[in-house]
């Protein structure tokens, strides 16, 4: 099946396209892509019809798709596929043919993956207010009115000469026995102070200092591939976020969530246990997570502390929660049943994902559900506790 020539668009587009049907066209249409990619239940059209599209020689109608921007660039879509192709790549052209020769859609992930590569490309980490007024500015405004509003005042506040801003790490005492590793913030959390502080002095309760770099910048990944990521390292990094997990790993950076690392110590630890709020939970570990082994992490990190993991079927566990367009979109499929299965369990989430987190909040105050969001840091810490008093009970 080729591409017609269109005269609608440049000869460019139109080769492109002919280089793309090319590459799909042993696609047999199975649908696994579509009904695999964390984003699926919010998808009109979704990879299996874009590339149906592509062979159709519908360039219009790939082109004006809002589908392309609500890609989160997990891959799970070319991991998947039977016959090899690279879904993600293909994805990620379409984006860059749309950009440059579209021009028409609207949708928040597209203003902004425009937003943050702006950002990015003047400064080393995405500003979060900054972004906000941006995508006002774009015509995109916040459905969660009232948690925005507080985000925003939260930031003003911690700008103020007496905001309360604390260092990473500063006052937090030193475990005996303490462990160094480096660590990579990532954009979101330095701009949390209390949230950022408390990620360090939880690690410290697990005899972990981090060793955190002042000048790293963002993994990259909102910038949609525009922006390189702006930190390398030789050694292995630990992180706070699932998305700077796959973006370092792109760059030949080896990154490790932090979460893992606390837990491991905590089972090798003599003295230390385990603890979390409450006696249940339900996983959330994002769309950019490595599935599998991020639930089985917070599976290792239940079983430890005792308490319930709360899972209905694995893929509503790391539905998309929006990403970086998740406030201006609003609610998203999987983020509400992710919500409705808690309040069934009476279970808080627990997120490995500083942006999942905020954006589960305010499906949840949109939605007018009466669920506790949790960071891992906020729900998990190490106890000491008397060797004997341990029991198999």
């Amino acid at each position: 099946m080729a591409v017609a020539a269109d005269t609608a668009y440049p000869k460019a587009v139109v080769d492109e396209f002919k280089r793309l049907a090319e590459e799909c066209n042993i696609c047999y249409q199975c649908g696994t892509c579509t009904s695999s990619c964390p984003s699926g239940r919010e998808l009109y059209r979704g990879p299996r019809r874009l590339v149906r599209l592509i062979l159709s020689g519908e360039i219009e109608a790939v082109l004006k798709s809002d589908d392309l921007w609500r890609c989160t660039e997990c891959g799970t879509c070319t991991e998947v596929c039977r016959m090899d192709i690279d879904v993600a790549s293909l994805l990620s052209r379409l984006r860059k043919l749309e950009h440059e020769y579209g021009g028409t859609i609207r949708c928040p992930e597209r203003t902004a993956a425009d937003v943050a590569a702006a950002r990015l490309r003047k400064q080393p980490r995405i500003d979060n207010l900054r972004f906000g007024v941006a995508m006002m500015v774009e015509g995109h405004f916040p459905k969660d009115k009232v948690g925005a509003a507080e985000s925003g005042m939260k930031i003003v506040k911690q700008m103020l000469p007496l905001g309360g801003k604390r260092a990473a790490g500063e006052a937090v005492p030193a475990a005996r026995g303490t462990t160094t590793l480096p660590f990579y913030a990532g954009c979101a959390l330095p701009q949390d102070h209390e949230l950022h502080a408390l990620v360090h002095e939880v690690a410290a309760g697990f005899g972990v200092r981090l060793d955190e770099a002042a000048d790293a910048g963002c993994c990259g990944h909102p910038s949609r591939g525009t922006v390189d990521s702006l930190f390398s390292s030789a050694e292995r990094v630990y992180t706070a976020c699932p998305a700077c997990d796959a973006s370092l790993d792109e760059t030949g950076v080896e990154a490790v969530p932090l979460w893992n690392a606390l837990t491991e110590r905590a089972a090798r630890a003599s003295g230390m246990v385990l603890r979390a709020s409450t006696g249940s939970f339900v996983p959330y570990v994002g769309c950019l997570a490595d599935r599998d082994a991020a639930l089985a992490a917070l599976g290792v990190a239940a079983q430890q502390a005792g308490v319930t993991m709360e899972v209905d079927y694995p893929t509503l566990h790391n539905g998309c929660c929006g990403a970086l367009g998740g406030m201006y979109r609003g609610a998203t499929k999987a983020s509400t049943r992710l919500l409705e299965f808690a309040v069934e369990k009476h279970a808080p989430v627990v997120t490995t994902c500083v942006l999942c987190r905020d954006n589960l909040r305010s499906a949840a105050r949109e939605l007018k559900l009466d669920v506790p969001i949790r960071f891992w840091p906020e729900y998990f810490r190490a106890v000491e506790y008397a060797p004997e008093e341990r029991t198999d009970d």
